[in-house]
């Protein structure tokens, strides 16, 4: 992939590193890409060797430069750690500066491309894949980049690209931008997780149009409070990023960004917004007063704001209202996001609901849909924020008949003890340590009007347990069960 500067020259002068100490051929050594992970470097990138959780980078540079490196940037210890056989950047407050610096190398490929933002707790992945859709389907070539991975469509072929996480780090953000933009693709929505806001995953890319979906207890475990969490959603409204944001005003947290907004801003609402829901009979005010009646195959109230923000998202960048309207019709839904599992007798749903609000939300929407019970499975992931661990036990017990806490993906942590945090003293319901097992029970216990809800690990396929994945699908697991109950 050819880089906005040929030459280390001018990534030296971006940084404002003097060229003293370099010679004329480490100056014109071209630079193609840049990477923070020495197993993915490909020839011709810079390294960039940060501080991480438990070593520095520098550790990694023989790695690197074995795979291509021409360069490497780092901090005064990395550059102590590291024996480089290539030219050594040395910078301050380097993690700051990976974005900007990826988005220069791959010659900012955020600028010619719509990129639009969506951040929140809940319901990021189900409005980033409807907005997506929404292009898609009108004729435009459309990628999305968030927790089912990065892809991009093009001459009638899905293209995917590595991503590891919600929001990929910088230089990987940056590169997968480039190769779609390079792919022709004209927009993309993306996931914004406030990790990557806290960590300038996004630093450097230029966003059309940042959607705020809600705010609920999670991730504490990294922010600490609920006002840090919001400080480092708040901070993508801002002129740094955002050219424009649409706010679900019915969250309170959406009232106050939108009070506090610095970017032009328009809301939606049940009742106040600048676009008005009525999720019951699910209608869509424009500011103008039009009403839309939208008919989707999507499955509750929370679903039908994520469909609606996804609509006025498409709206905001050029779309035809009606236009997404009529996909909307005909949408299939998001992997793991109430997926149906079987033929409907019980009918079986796995969800990727993690958080006591999404728990209670989704357990709520669902008691219109049978005419039995709701038996729900549920488990709290390890090294992950404890704190939402007994809400999401209350959250089960509150929406279920048939409440079965179970493991979920433990990593380091003691499965049992996750359990008994989850459960407290006095859980009304069934605790299944093995997941497989509680899947199995659920089903079992399950008349055919009743409705079995997997929750928590949704579209992931596999379980981590002390640092070993091992394959598990829950909507495998769904259907083994159910064939063994007798249905095809």
């Amino acid at each position: 992939m050819s880089a906005q500067f040929e030459s280390l020259r001018g990534i030296l002068g971006f940084l404002g590193v003097s060229f003293d100490g370099y010679s004329a051929a480490d100056l014109d050594i071209p630079i193609r890409g840049v990477s923070v992970e020495s197993s993915k470097v490909s020839s011709g990138d810079i390294f960039v060797a940060m501080p991480g959780a438990h070593t520095h980078g520098a550790h990694f540079v023989a790695d690197a430069i074995s795979r291509g490196a021409v360069a490497l940037v780092t901090d005064a210890e990395g550059a102590r750690i590291a024996n480089a056989s290539v030219p050594v950047v040395q910078i301050e407050n380097i993690r700051a500066k990976v974005g900007d610096l990826s988005s220069l190398v791959y010659g900012n490929p955020s600028s010619t491309m719509c990129v639009v933002a969506v951040t929140g707790t809940n319901g990021k992945t189900t409005t980033t894949s409807l907005l997506e859709y929404f292009w898609n389907g009108s004729g435009l070539s459309a990628g999305v980049i968030g927790t089912l991975g990065a892809r991009y469509h093009t001459q009638g072929k899905t293209v995917t690209l590595p991503s590891a996480r919600t929001t990929p780090e910088a230089s990987e953000l940056q590169r997968n931008l480039a190769i779609m933009r390079n792919a022709g693709v004209k927009c993309v929505a993306m996931e914004v997780s406030s990790h990557a806001l806290s960590l300038h995953r996004v630093d450097g890319i230029h966003f059309e149009l940042s959607l705020f979906t809600n705010l609920t207890q999670d991730h504490l475990d990294f922010h600490h409070t609920m006002e840090e969490y919001f400080q480092a959603k708040a901070e993508l409204f801002t002129s740094k990023f955002s050219a424009g944001a649409l706010i679900n005003a019915d969250d309170s947290f959406g009232a106050r960004l939108l009070a506090k907004s610095e970017i032009p801003s328009i809301s939606i609402s049940a009742n106040k917004g600048d676009w008005q829901l009525s999720p019951a009979d699910f209608q869509l005010t424009s500011p103008d007063g039009v009403v839309h009646i939208i008919e989707s195959p999507l499955v509750g109230d929370f679903n039908r704001m994520n469909a609606a923000m996804a609509l006025v998202a498409f709206v905001q960048t050029g779309g035809d209202i009606e236009v997404g309207i009529d996909l909307l019709r005909s949408f299939q839904g998001v992997p793991g996001r109430l997926e149906q599992v079987g033929n409907g007798s019980p009918l079986v749903l796995v969800d990727y609901a993690h958080t006591p609000d999404a728990v209670a939300r989704v357990l709520s929407s669902l008691r219109s849909h049978t005419r039995g019970r709701i038996i729900a499975v549920l488990g709290c992931g390890g090294d992950r924020d404890p704190l939402k661990r007994p809400e999401m036990g209350n959250a089960l017990q509150r929406g279920a008949d048939l409440a079965i806490a179970t493991s979920d993906n433990p990593r380091s942590e003691d499965p049992a003890a996750i359990l008994d945090s989850m459960c407290g003293e006095n859980f009304r319901g069934v605790r299944i340590l093995d997941r497989r097992e509680a899947i199995s029970f659920a089903i079992s216990q399950a008349a055919d009007e009743d409705l079995v809800l997997i929750a928590g690990k949704g579209h992931e396929q596999g379980q981590e347990i002390n640092g070993v994945i091992t394959a598990f699908d829950d909507r495998q697991v769904a259907l083994e069960m159910l064939a063994k109950r007798g249905q095809s």
